[in-house]
């Protein structure tokens, strides 16, 4: 059965690796992020989920102010996701129209170099708003539209291959959400309430049938890391690397298939919380 995943952020770096596993998985794959450009390129790095010899008429096309015909069965949809105007049914409530979401992937998010007393009001209220707070909106937007599917755990006796198929709605953190860290003051308060936010809506969206789960990454190769000073960071990490997208993509599918995964933080960052 071919599934839909909704993921922010995902025309690059985590979001993108994440699109792709799950597409391989045979998930049809709708991208969120703010320049249509890199959501073009993404999206035709994505592979096709029909099975060969699947016979599909592909319906789909991606979704922008000026969109453009594709046989691919994925889509984008353009848009800032912290703009109050994004989660509505004018920009993206008109490209998903009827569909369902059975995994929505938070990925959108922005870093931080600077101390707090040097850093602007205006880039405060853009990193807790895109890290955290376009999270609250989008989530509530899907659920509250019912464009995320809920149930009455009607299977809720069955396991294993015999379970029902439970949506799940998926979470990047970070490691210093949990750790701290000395320079990105707004950015580790954002990813620490992405964690108070995972753990307050698993309880709350579960008797509903929606599975809230976190993914805590370390330090891993994307742009937001391209300019860190190395040396003395890889000796602290036991491993001595840093994590790939491929690797955090990996625990993005175990979240969305593990039917018992509710409330489950991964955590993944080579060791370097254990030192």
């Amino acid at each position: 059965m071919i599934r839909h995943a909704l993921i922010t952020g995902g025309s690059r770096g985590i979001g993108l690796a994440i699109a792709r596993l799950l597409a391989k998985n045979s998930y049809r794959i709708t991208l969120v992020s703010r320049t249509e450009s890199h959501l073009q390129s993404a999206l035709s790095t994505l592979p096709d989920p029909i099975s060969p010899g699947t016979n599909s008429s592909r319906p789909t096309s991606p979704h922008s102010d000026s969109a453009s015909v594709t046989p691919s069965p994925h889509k984008y949809v353009v848009g800032s996701v912290t703009s109050g105007m994004f989660w509505n049914k004018h920009i993206l409530g008109s490209s998903l129209r009827h569909e369902v979401v059975d995994v929505m992937v938070n990925c959108a998010g922005i870093g931080q170099n600077s101390l707090l007393v040097r850093t602007t009001v205006e880039d405060i209220d853009k990193i807790v708003d895109t890290n955290l707070t376009s999270m609250l909106h989008g989530i509530r937007y899907l659920v509250k539209k019912r464009h995320i599917r809920r149930s009455d755990f009607g299977d809720r006796g069955k396991v294993g291959r015999e379970a029902e198929f439970t949506p799940c709605i998926i979470n990047i953190a970070s490691l210093l959400g949990v750790k701290g860290g000395r320079g990105a003051v707004a950015y580790v308060a954002s990813k620490a309430g992405v964690l108070g936010l995972t753990r307050a809506l698993a309880a709350e969206l579960g008797p509903q049938s929606i599975r809230v789960n976190a993914i805590v990454p370390g330090y891993i190769e994307t742009d937001m890391t391209a300019d860190i000073e190395r040396t003395s960071l890889l000796s602290k990490i036991p491993l001595r690397r840093f994590g790939t997208p491929d690797e955090i993509a990996q625990a993005a599918l175990f979240l969305a298939t593990n039917q018992y995964a509710n409330n489950c933080v991964i955590n993944l960052d080579g060791g370097l919380s254990a030192t």
